[in-house]
């Protein structure tokens, strides 16, 4: 299965991903990250959260890569960051602009340490709640 990447037409100029997370893509066998999980296994659902995150807050260059699945949390590239190891932001959606924003990380890397480490107590807590 191909995994997808956002065309350069719907990226902002000059953006490049990090090499990081594009190393991550290239595998075949997607990283579980539960309850993360990354929007290139799903190219429809990619594009849906790149257009309605551009729709909810048209003043921010934000471009989505992984969602929780226990809420309406995204996490998003920082479009205006052509360094090619962009700031990562945690965005709310569906709040009210300005009330969005859940904080951020310095890069993907950063994003990918607590997102392990977030998933590895995720799946304890439910491990011990299947023993109950």
């Amino acid at each position: 299965m191909a995994h997808y990447l956002y065309s350069k037409e719907e990226l902002p100029e000059g953006f490049k991903y990090p090499l990081s997370f594009l190393e991550i893509v290239s595998k075949k066998d997607v990283l579980d990250l539960e309850p993360w999980w990354f929007l290139y296994e799903f190219e429809d659902f990619a594009r849906h959260w790149l257009f309605e995150v551009k729709k909810q807050y048209p003043t921010r260059k934000l471009i989505p890569f992984a969602k929780t699945s226990n809420n309406d949390d995204i996490v998003c590239f920082d479009g205006s960051d052509i360094s090619g190891n962009p700031k990562v932001y945690f965005v709310h959606t569906f709040a009210t602009p300005g009330w969005e924003d859940r904080g951020s990380v310095y890069s993907f890397d950063e994003w990918l340490k607590q997102a392990k480490e977030e998933s590895a107590q995720y799946k304890a807590e439910r491990a011990k709640l299947d023993k109950i």
